[in-house]
């Protein structure tokens, strides 16, 4: 049986996206865009599938 549940996944894929978006602040802050955008819209859906996985 998988002793992991819900909640604790979703806590997990949190601290994941926090580290995503970070590395997104990092890039915009050297003035990379290109990937800037592109770890900001990987952490947003990252984000949204967590609260989706904590509500259900």
């Amino acid at each position: 049986m998988n002793e992991l549940i819900a909640p604790d996944m979703a806590i997990g894929a949190l601290a994941l996206t926090a580290a995503v978006l970070y590395a997104a602040w990092h890039e915009y802050a050297a003035k990379n865009q290109r990937d800037a955008k592109l770890l900001a819209a990987v952490g947003a859906a990252s984000l949204m599938a967590s609260v989706a996985a904590w509500v259900n």
